[in-house]
């Protein structure tokens, strides 16, 4: 019977299949061990920061700025033992207007008869544009082309187009557009 001779590399092949099984898994604990650690650590640093100490007197507020409590309580229990209605004279604080803050004008809003147009047709806009424009309330080829230049330079600063809108010349292709479309 001749001898049948097997190369190194197959016998070896099962002990280093092991080893690097034994290894994956020493990782994965490590890696375990390493969390519980980090978590427990956080959790002392949370927890001493949670517990800190009351200031000084040194910093605490000014005995002016403090409400005097006693007083306080003094005032409430003889009001609330006097039947008698009282008039309590509250402290006048002045309060100012609220500022009206003014929404940006919005550019020719839509009409609620008509139907959208396909905005993409304009040289620039494509598909996430068009929804945009929608979401802004602009969806026909009148509207765009009723824009005036403050109209298109408030859109444009509104998208960060930095003047794509008059290089493109939306307000031009949507007038030819809008007519196209009454046709």
């Amino acid at each position: 019977m001749p001898k049948q001779i097997v190369p190194a590399a197959n016998l070896l092949t099962p002990q280093l299949g092991a080893a690097a099984a034994v290894s994956v898994l020493g990782l994965g604990v490590a890696s375990q061990m390493w969390g519980f650690w980090a978590g427990a650590v956080a959790g002392i640093l949370d927890a001493n920061t949670a517990f800190k100490p009351l200031p000084k007197a040194e910093s605490m507020p000014s005995p002016r700025l403090v409400p005097d409590v006693d007083a306080l309580k003094t005032i409430i229990r003889k009001n609330a033992s006097d039947n008698s209605p009282k008039v309590v004279e509250l402290p006048v604080v002045e309060v100012q207007a609220p500022v009206a803050v003014k929404e940006p004008a919005q550019p020719a809003k839509i009409e609620t008869a008509t139907a959208p147009d396909d905005l993409k047709r304009i040289s620039g806009v494509g598909p996430k544009l068009e929804q945009v424009l929608n979401g802004m309330g602009i969806r026909t080829y009148a509207q765009i082309a009723a824009w005036s230049p403050e109209d298109v330079a408030q859109v444009d600063d509104r998208l960060q187009f930095g003047g794509r809108i008059g290089r493109d010349d939306w307000v031009g292709q949507a007038s030819g557009l809008a007519g196209k479309s009454k046709d």
